[in-house]
């Protein structure tokens, strides 16, 4: 069931005129709920402290590769030329149905911008995907 729903969300957007970019690129969504077909669209970017961050990384094509990696780091601003701290790195392992897309969530304690980056584990150099949010 989860499947149907998931190929569902891919569908709908694919639908809708992305740029030439997007199609290289991956997209990320993040979301309060765990993501389905009916709150697919609604994309947030502000979570509070300890709230849940539910996300779909939607992949630009299928990946040749089983393993994914997810980075999230913290924008720092008090840094002299900005900076960044890693907060979190987590490698997993993708079905032969997860080939083009990966769920899953994190929480969250400290306010700030942050930064998701979703990597192939072949090539830890160029994102498949990035994307912000903020704690508050």
């Amino acid at each position: 069931m989860k499947k149907y729903y998931i190929l569902t969300i891919l569908s709908i957007l694919l639908l809708f005129p992305l740029s030439a970019d997007a199609y290289k690129k991956g997209i990320l969504l993040f979301n309060s709920q765990p993501v389905t077909k009916e709150n697919a669209l609604s994309d947030n970017m502000v979570f509070s402290e300890g709230q849940r961050v539910y996300y779909l990384f939607i992949a630009p094509k299928k990946m040749q590769n089983k393993f994914i990696r997810v980075q999230i780091f913290k924008m720092i601003e008090s840094a002299p030329w900005g900076g960044n701290e890693i907060v979190r790195t987590k490698d997993f392992r993708l079905m032969k149905d997860e080939r083009y897309y990966h769920s899953d969530y994190f929480t969250l304690y400290e306010t700030g911008r942050y930064v998701m980056q979703v990597f192939s584990i072949d090539d830890l150099q160029h994102p498949l995907a990035v994307d912000f949010f903020y704690i508050k």
